[in-house]
């Protein structure tokens, strides 16, 4: 899913990632240099990846920057374009190395789950925000530690409101500013007349 312009809108949706808890630890020495993958597509699950290989920034997948530690704190916020409904979300721990990064973890959040009571609806008009905690699995030993999220879907109807209150806001910030800037240079140039006129205050 890309969001074309031939494609409409419907929101976006901001993924905050706060915290990971109990990572597997990766290197014999140190510790984790952490770095979390948020997709809307899913991922490719591969034990290393060559750092170079590794997935680049785009408009459905996102990463964070590290953080060390097995319980690392982000807190972070990736912004994502919604232009159909999502069904998932995807999500990949990985320990930065020179040369090679390793999966620590990965996991799906499900956002069409009835059991949630369609809380994570992304065909919608209004507006959400939920948090949510990840069961995330390791390939070698199963339980990967959790993933700590905040998910805030904003629909194109609010978006769109958000955006003209914001450009009038700063529409009104600026026509101030002109006017103090016109108003400062006016008094200047007449300071500066009244001088070579030999008029006084």
């Amino acid at each position: 899913m890309t969001a074309s312009s031939s494609q409409r809108l419907k929101g976006i949706l901001s993924v905050t990632v706060l915290k990971a808890n109990n990572l597997i630890k990766s290197d014999l020495f140190g510790e984790n240099d952490c770095y979390a993958i948020i997709s809307l597509t899913p991922l490719s699950i591969q034990s290393k990846v060559k750092a170079e290989n590794q997935l680049g920034q785009t408009e459905t997948c996102q990463k964070t920057q590290i953080h060390d530690g097995s319980d690392p704190i982000f807190n972070e916020k990736l912004l994502f374009p919604v232009a159909q409904e999502l069904e998932a979300l995807y999500v990949q721990l990985w320990d930065s190395d020179i040369g090679k990064d390793d999966l620590l973890a990965h996991g799906t959040l499900s956002l069409l789950d009835d059991d949630q009571g369609g809380q994570f609806n992304t065909n919608t008009n209004k507006e959400w925000l939920h948090t949510v905690t990840i069961s995330m699995v390791n390939e070698k030993r199963g339980h990967g530690g959790t993933l700590e999220l905040v998910l805030h879907f904003i629909p194109e109807t609010v978006a769109a409101y958000m955006g003209k209150k914001f450009n009038a806001t700063q529409a009104e910030l600026k026509k101030r500013l002109t006017q103090q800037i016109v108003e400062k240079m006016t008094g200047v140039a007449s300071d500066k007349i009244r001088g070579y006129v030999g008029i006084g205050d």
